[in-house]
């Protein structure tokens, strides 16, 4: 039997509402949307227990965008670029699986090296933020 205190335990996740309104506010299509929104009814019975998985993924995909905007970024750039290579014809077929990966890792790389570099900033931003929702909420 495993020990308890080792077993993960997940964060209650956020609202349907909530989260609804955030794939809302996305600008992507009716279509992704729609997908989006059918993830959040997603549930998993595990050990007796259900669990809203598809909640859970939501508020992670979200958070991670949230935490790591330029990391997020350079992996969808990566992803389109290695797409519109393996669609060349012939050429990608042998290109596609030589660079997808490669084009990948840089991808991730290089957001991350941005999202890194721009922590400090972000966190004295943050701070100033608090600062003046302090200040006018204390009148």
């Amino acid at each position: 039997m495993e020990n308890e205190s080792n077993m993960l335990t997940l964060e209650p996740a956020p609202s349907k509402r909530v989260l609804r309104d955030q794939i809302e506010r996305l600008t992507i299509s009716a279509d992704a949307k729609a997908l989006l929104n059918d993830l959040l009814d997603v549930v998993v019975e595990v050990g007796g227990r259900v669990i809203a998985a598809g909640r859970q993924i939501l508020a992670f995909i979200f958070d991670l965008v949230q935490r790591f905007p330029n990391t997020t970024f350079g992996v969808i750039v990566a992803l389109v670029v290695s797409s519109l290579i393996t669609s060349i014809p012939l050429l990608g077929l042998v290109l596609g699986p030589l660079l997808s990966p490669l084009l990948i890792a840089f991808g991730l790389l290089a957001g991350a090296i941005a999202d890194l570099k721009d922590a400090p900033l972000r966190a004295r931003v943050a701070d100033l933020e608090r600062h003046f929702a302090s200040a006018t909420r204390n009148g």
